[in-house]
């Protein structure tokens, strides 16, 4: 994500936008936990021939595989799709949106500058702006603001479900996961230097 002062307008002005692709990434990620859930119906059927509920043993039937395993993951499917879509509309639609009034804003205040102004700044930096740094507004607006919460919501949710399942197992799962955010920090930052020389470059 990115934030500043000319830019945070953005988010209020495009709140609804963002708010609805949140809640739809929110539906989605939880959906997805669901699936192993039907998985484990179908293995614990395969293998005993019934499934236990409330105590209760109930047939492994095909009754039961249709009404409790092929309905609910087409259902779920038929959601996820729906959900995929609608973020991907709402995030990236608002993204698109704010590089356009960018866009607008950046022409017309070009258009009121001197032509002393042109004479003194270097035309290829002017171009860069409405390229190649719109573009990067555009993208952390769109894909930054999917990628900060996304991991934020699955994990939460992921990390919620496995506590319930068994605590010790959660723990040791966690271990790796440390792992890996430790990696993840130092390729991030040597990214984001990278990032850095390749916009100097343009200046």
């Amino acid at each position: 994500m990115i934030f500043g002062k000319h830019i945070n307008v953005y988010y209020r002005k495009y709140a609804l936008a963002l708010l609805t692709g949140l809640l739809a990434l929110f539906a989605v990620d939880y959906l997805q936990l669901k699936v192993p859930e039907i998985y484990q119906l179908v293995i614990n059927g395969l293998n005993q021939g019934y499934i236990v509920e409330n105590g209760v043993q109930v047939p492994f039937d095909m009754a039961f595989l249709l009404d409790r395993i092929c309905m609910p993951m087409v259902g779920i499917i038929l959601a996820i799709v729906f959900g995929r879509f609608l973020w991907r509309v709402a995030i990236f639609g608002a993204a698109t949106r704010v590089e356009t009034d960018l866009r607008d804003k950046m022409f017309r205040h070009a258009e009121d500058l001197s032509r002393e102004y042109y004479q003194v700044n270097k035309v290829g930096n002017l171009m860069s702006l409405f390229t190649n740094d719109l573009d990067t507004v555009q993208e952390c607006y769109g894909w930054g603001f999917m990628q900060f919460f996304d991991p934020i919501i699955l994990c939460s949710l992921a990390i919620t479900k496995m506590w319930r399942m068994d605590h010790l197992l959660t723990v040791l799962s966690l271990i790796p996961m440390g792992l890996l955010f430790a990696s993840a920090t130092v390729v991030g930052r040597n990214m984001t230097k990278k990032w850095d020389y390749r916009q100097k470059c343009f200046s």
